[in-house]
């Protein structure tokens, strides 16, 4: 290839690739954000009143952190953390973007989840630290990376709260998709180990998604009988109750 050449080629392929990476991820549209403002207005939000587990729950009392009143489900069976929050609803196209950077490991995906987070304030800036929600390491192996951490360290720098890992998930569970509530709940028995000191400190466990809530519960157990004075969920989205 002639040097005139070369350059020319070299002045495509810079082309294509500036154009690819400011497409909008939902809409393909080109855009100076990985999420064009048309799109973001168009995702799924939860707004309250929220129950304790974060679906909504037209009992509770949406001016509070704590809602006044449970869910006939969290009634029955109180979930150990106090709060939960996720900004947005796990429905489409959320769970194709969500799926792209967890599953394949797409990380032009991750850039439009941290626009998302930019955009999204702290519910609770009175707590201590956030500890995101581990994968085990063979599934990290698989992965490249851990999501739910990236994830918390993103949300640290953002909302100045420091991040403590100080959960270890010890026990390579079955995916979790598709499985029922009971099916979740026998395969998290045992599933989280403390490796940090975190008696008295007010936990913000983080997550990308919660769906039964399940993994929550099992890690805010183990935090708790730790010591940890009070545990909340923050999830970047929730999946709807079916």
């Amino acid at each position: 290839m002639t040097p005139v050449n070369l350059i020319e080629a070299t002045k495509v392929y810079c082309r294509l690739f500036f154009d690819q990476s400011c497409r909008c991820l939902f809409c393909g549209q080109t855009q100076s954000n990985q999420v064009c403002p048309s799109c973001l207005v168009l995702l799924a939000r939860l707004d309250g009143p929220l129950c304790r587990c974060g679906l909504q729950h037209p009992a509770g009392n949406e001016d509070e952190d704590i809602p006044a009143s449970l869910c006939g489900r969290c009634l029955r069976q109180p979930p150990p953390f106090t709060a939960s929050q996720a900004p947005l609803r796990y429905s489409f196209p959320l769970d194709r973007l969500i799926g792209r950077y967890k599953y394949r490991g797409d990380l032009v995906a991750e850039r439009g989840i941290e626009q998302l987070l930019a955009d999204t304030p702290c519910p609770w800036p009175d707590m201590d630290a956030l500890c995101a929600l581990p994968a085990h390491w063979r599934r990290r192996w698989q992965r490249g990376f851990d999501q739910s951490q990236r994830l918390t360290d993103r949300l640290a720098g953002l909302w100045k709260i420091p991040s403590l890992p100080a959960l270890q998930r010890q026990q390579s569970t079955p995916m979790q998709q598709g499985l029922s509530r009971s099916q979740r709940r026998r395969n998290l028995r045992g599933a989280f180990a403390c490796t940090r000191p975190v008696s008295g400190l007010k936990l913000v466990l983080v997550d990308d998604v919660m769906t039964t809530g399940s993994s929550a519960r099992a890690a805010s157990e183990c935090l708790l009988r730790h010591g940890a004075a009070e545990v909340r969920v923050w999830t970047l989205a929730r999946t709807p109750e079916r």
